[in-house]
């Protein structure tokens, strides 16, 4: 995201450079990637697909972000971002629930068939990560209740996103706290990035009001083990300049 988001295309790398670029930083570090750089841009293919396999077989883990234009229910879509997943050698898949066709209370959902479909990713070593947005308390524990709750049974776990927890109101007084607590068992995928609880605005940690400490601490006292993908952007400096601040601060702070 911090190469392509609110950059002007002109300065886009490919994504396999994008890849290269993060590894360059740290060879130590996984990458969470998407199958196009833009909402509605054309898929990575060909050369660029080639290239960017080699890419994340480099990295530590690799990751597969749904790309927004897949937003809404297609299982032949969500099938086809499985098939990248694992052309990439990707262990998750995260997913919005409007993927699943789930936005208003009101939805039904093909649940048969989104069973089917995290059946289909387990086979080809992909694992379904439902990423939660602000106030969708409701909505994961629907998921949850329809599909199961024990991810090695489903195939189906949950990535929280500390900057949207941190924008919740369903969660109490602590909802960043409360969400990584309620979701404890099913918890396999982070998104680390800040704000001020009012605006989703992927702010470097420290520029807003998380309490990263805090964040930490849970994190312990839960063992949680699994990947964090840094999703922080700060107009004005360089995707490289962001990913180094935002990595010196979580490692200074014990991440």
């Amino acid at each position: 995201m911090g190469f392509y988001y609110q950059q002007d295309p002109r300065s886009w790398p490919t994504l396999p450079e994008a890849v290269r670029a993060v590894l360059a930083v740290d060879a130590s570090l996984g990458v969470e990637v998407g199958d196009a750089k833009a909402l509605n841009g054309s898929p990575v293919e060909g050369n660029e697909l080639s290239a960017l396999i080699d890419a994340c077989a480099d990295a530590a883990y690799t990751t597969v972000h749904a790309r927004m234009g897949f937003w809404n229910w297609n299982p032949i879509h969500l099938r086809q971002e499985i098939d990248f997943a694992h052309q990439l050698g990707a262990q998750t898949l995260v997913l919005h629930s409007a993927c699943f066709g789930l936005v208003r209370d009101d939805d039904r959902p093909d649940w048969p068939e989104i069973i089917r479909i995290a059946q289909y990713a387990a086979a080809r070593n992909v694992r379904l990560a439902m990423e939660n947005l602000k106030d969708c308390i409701w909505v994961l524990d629907r998921i949850l209740d329809e599909v199961g709750d024990d991810p090695e049974e489903t195939n189906l776990g949950i990535c929280i996103d500390i900057g949207h927890a941190n924008l919740s109101e369903d969660a109490g007084r602590h909802p960043v706290t409360n969400y990584l607590e309620r979701y404890a068992g099913q918890l396999i995928h982070l998104h680390l990035h800040d704000n001020y609880g009012k605006n989703d605005d992927h702010s470097l940690p420290g520029a807003g009001t998380v309490d990263w400490q805090n964040v930490l601490d849970v994190l312990k006292r839960l063992s949680y083990s699994g990947p964090a993908v840094f999703e922080t952007r700060q107009l004005g400096i360089s995707p490289v300049e962001n990913l180094k601040q935002t990595l010196t601060y979580y490692r200074q702070n014990g991440f």
